[in-house]
């Protein structure tokens, strides 16, 4: 779980497994839909989004399992979906800031 203070309050994960902070800016939202477990299926809406290197970052309103293998949606045009791990979720006001290290492209 990221513990300082700027991270968890919009400037982004630093960690040995991810690095989002100075990502570009998303336009739009994302979705996120489960591809594995017991919440196979289930869907969130991602705002606040940036990437940086293979990893993206946004906020929904409810936690995500770190491990979860999920699939991304993008509303931008020409943004192609991606699948990816979720690596990081963390408490942040009255949602969650959620990392995702992406799959390479195929």
């Amino acid at each position: 779980m990221t513990t300082n203070e700027d991270a968890v309050h919009g400037t982004g994960f630093t960690s040995a497994s991810l690095s989002i902070s100075g990502g570009s800016p998303l336009s739009g939202t994302a979705t996120i839909f489960h591809l594995d477990g017991e919440r196979f299926g289930e869907m969130h809406d991602l705002v606040e989004l940036a990437i940086s290197d293979g990893a993206l970052q946004g906020r929904t309103g409810t936690p995500v399992a770190a491990g979860a293998s999920v699939s991304l949606g993008f509303q931008a045009p020409g943004t192609i979906a991606r699948r990816g791990e979720v690596i990081q979720c963390d408490a942040c006001g009255e949602g969650w800031r959620i990392g995702i290290r992406l799959a390479s492209a195929a």
